[in-house]
């Protein structure tokens, strides 16, 4: 193993299991102090901690199949992700620190989702975003959109994904020292 893979080996058995362990630590608290459904305001018109599950992928697409489809279908998808990020991480040339730590965020996230999958069927989202109760209302060809001013609620493990994900985007725009895979 080379210094370089052996770097990048740290970077991910650093990262990927804090995220995962403050991933399940904060579902943990979430599901021994609110029910189902309960809501915490906390600045009331805004953010609110919630308890909700999500049996879909994000924005809960694929949620109303039935479960002797969705669970397979994500559990396939996850595992095939997991092995390919994995596989990635370790052959990609691209010795960057911040693209490691990027791949080690994805990976602690994707676990910490997975879990809830395996332990729960569904996955805990607590964290919701919102402004006020309004609903927007544009006008597109002839048509009427109406939707409510919120972001779906999301979790520890939705974050780690979506930052790195967007700074992966960033990243790859730049020139690597060494790009592509060995």
């Amino acid at each position: 193993m080379t210094s370089s893979t052996k770097a990048k080996a740290k970077t991910l058995a650093v990262i990927a299991p804090v995220v995962f362990l403050l991933d399940q630590a904060t579902k943990w608290v979430i599901q021994q102090n609110l029910a189902i459904g309960d809501v915490h305001h906390v600045v009331p018109g805004l953010f609110d901690i919630v308890h909700v599950r999500n049996r879909g992928a994000a924005f809960g697409f694929m949620a109303n199949l039935p479960e002797s489809i969705r669970l397979p279908f994500f559990f396939v998808v996850s595992f095939l992700a997991l092995g390919l990020i994995t596989t990635y991480f370790f052959r990609m040339k691209d010795d960057r620190r911040s693209f490691t730590v990027c791949l080690a965020l994805i990976l602690g996230g994707a676990l910490g989702n997975i879990w809830d999958r395996i332990t729960l069927g569904e996955v805990v989202d607590f964290l919701s975003f919102h402004w006020y109760d309004r609903i927007a209302n544009w006008r597109v060809a002839g048509w009427v959109l109406r939707f409510r001013l919120e972001w779906p609620a999301f979790n520890v493990a939705d974050m780690a994904i979506s930052i790195a994900v967007a700074w992966l985007m960033i990243l790859m725009l730049k020139t690597p020292k060494e790009g592509g895979l060995r």
